[in-house]
């Protein structure tokens, strides 16, 4: 018996021997199998993480390309992706503004730089901004952001800057504003002018007939003239409003402007400052303008100088030389501008008299552009107000005007 079963312990192991190499093989085989499916996958991920790098890479290319200001944040209000401007508006890096609380960032006169928590969507006005140390006008949008199920995961808040666009807005509205006053002043000016005229005419030939020693009547006769003369010189600003067209500028001297200027304003009237129009630097100083229109320009200045200045004061009128242009200067000692309305002077109907129309100012800033030049005003040395007036040097293809 012993034998039999020692017979049958190799056969056993034998095909013990056989199942486990059978085993084995199969599972190498499986093995391999796996191994190649982990590699295809392995390929297949690396393959979608490159496509998802890529894509990655392509919207943080367009968020950087974006001129608009984006951010990110998520529900708690802290940034999780921010683009190149609104890093650059922040002045920090975009990877240092991620977790940061977007209510925390200021521009540099303290203002919030993102819109405060409302509802969304929401489109905002335009409100401004200081950015690198300019006055900027920007515009927010904010939006939600959710999953596919429609959850909400934070919100993406869009900055414009239109600043250029408020500006075109601003001129729009300017020219506007100045086509209707030319209506207005064709449909009026005439139907004025003539009785003005008249009146006038009659005021001096009363002044003239008046007997020696009536002085009141004298008086009240140079007040209706000098009265007459105001009148006329609101219809003039209202047609030159009215008559854009008639602008033939040719290169002028401003010698022979100045001294019109000055025989204008030779008299002291009762109430008014003393004019001094001083003589140009260089004598032969020139420049492409329409003199008729410059002249109208200085004449308004002088005139609002000198009520400025009051009874005791003193305008002074300069014509010089620039860098490539004429530099126009008209001064006075008077109690100068008020902040409020130094931003708003050359828009029309805006004055800082009671008794004024508000146009005269908006007239220069219209001839000036006329002229390719600039028209500003600053506070004097010693008190008072500068008004500068820039011009194109004339160019030697305009033709000579010899007064």
């Amino acid at each position: 018996m012993n034998g039999a079963v020692a017979a049958r312990d190799p056969q056993e192991l034998q095909r013990s021997f056989d199942a486990f190499t059978r085993i084995s093989r199969d599972l190498e085989i499986a093995y391999d199998r796996l191994r190649a499916q982990a590699a295809r996958i392995d390929l297949a991920l690396a393959d979608t993480n490159r496509r998802l790098a890529a894509k990655v890479a392509e919207l943080d290319a367009v968020l950087s390309s974006l001129e608009g200001a984006v951010v990110v944040t998520d529900r708690e209000g802290r940034i999780t992706l921010a683009n190149r401007a609104f890093a650059d508006w922040c002045g920090v890096d975009a990877a240092l503004l991620c977790g940061r609380a977007k209510a925390t960032l200021f521009d540099e006169q303290g203002r919030a730089l993102c819109d405060a928590a409302g509802p969304l969507p929401l489109a905002l006005p335009c409100r401004p901004l200081t950015v690198r140390g300019e006055s900027r006008t920007v515009r927010s949008a904010r939006s939600p952001v959710e999953d596919a199920d429609g959850t909400a995961l934070g919100e993406v808040e869009v900055i414009r800057d239109e600043t250029e666009l408020e500006a075109l807005r601003d001129e729009l509205r300017r020219r506007e504003t100045l086509t209707a006053v030319g209506e207005m002043a064709a449909g009026i000016a005439h139907e004025i002018r003539n009785p003005l005229t008249a009146i006038e005419g009659f005021s001096h030939l009363l002044l003239a007939e008046l007997p020696d020693g009536n002085a009141d009547c004298a008086n009240h006769a140079r007040r209706i003239s000098l009265a007459v003369r105001k009148a006329n010189s609101i219809i003039t600003n209202l047609l030159c409003f009215a008559r854009p067209d008639r602008f033939r500028p040719q290169r002028s001297r401003i010698a022979p402007l100045l001294a019109e200027l000055r025989a204008a304003f030779a008299d002291c009237a009762s109430g008014l400052a003393v004019v001094e129009v001083r003589t140009a630097e260089p004598p032969d100083l020139g420049v492409a303008c329409d003199l008729a229109l410059i002249e109208r320009v200085l004449t308004n200045l002088v005139d609002n100088a000198r009520l400025a200045a009051g009874a005791n004061g003193r305008v002074t009128v300069l014509a010089k030389a620039g860098r490539g242009e004429v530099v126009l200067i008209v001064e006075d000692d008077g109690p100068g501008i008020a902040p409020e309305l130094r931003g708003r002077l050359f828009r029309p109907f805006v004055t800082g008299r009671a008794d004024g129309t508000g146009l005269g100012l908006f007239l220069v800033h219209r001839i000036v552009e006329l002229h390719h030049g600039s028209v500003s005003v600053a506070d004097r040395d010693g008190g008072g107000s500068r008004f500068t007036v820039r011009l194109p040097i004339a160019s030697s293809t305009h033709r000579e005007i010899e007064a």
